[in-house]
């Protein structure tokens, strides 16, 4: 104990240092200067330390405001880029089952394309054949 004050603990208030510092300053004498400046200067730095404290809860206290407000207008913001995200994978859905189609199109048209090919080709066979068979039949004379 120091001039009939408690040790100081980790979770001391700013009143609790006061009153030391009133104790200390109650006990002053020209006997005990020395010392009394040494336990003075703790004190006042443990002072000094809360009202650090104070003042940096206060301020958090008014950022809180300002962070709660700012908090508020990023949920507005995310809400709506949230939507437009939404509305743009709807879009590319869209696009995707459009370039799927035009795909399926064109391997249609690539078979109508190559069935064409070989309808002309048998065609062309055929009216060989036909050819064949009537040169063959010894018609060719006749017309």
């Amino acid at each position: 104990m120091w001039w009939g004050c408690s040790i100081m603990g980790p979770n001391r208030y700013y009143c609790s240092a006061l009153d030391e510092c009133r104790v200390a300053l109650g006990k002053l004498s020209i006997f005990n200067l020395w010392y009394f400046k040494k336990i003075f200067a703790i004190l006042l730095e443990e002072l000094q330390t809360h009202g650090s404290r104070m003042e940096a809860a206060l301020e958090d206290k008014h950022d809180m405001h300002r962070y709660h407000d700012e908090a508020k207008k990023v949920h507005v913001e995310l809400k709506a880029l949230r939507m437009e995200k939404e509305e743009l994978e709807v879009k590319i859905a869209e696009m995707q089952l459009i370039v799927d189609k035009d795909s399926h199109v064109e391997r249609l048209h690539q078979k109508k394309m190559y069935l064409t090919s070989e309808v002309k080709k048998l065609e062309k066979q055929k009216s060989e054949l036909l050819d064949i068979d009537e040169d063959s039949m010894g018609f060719g004379d006749l017309w």
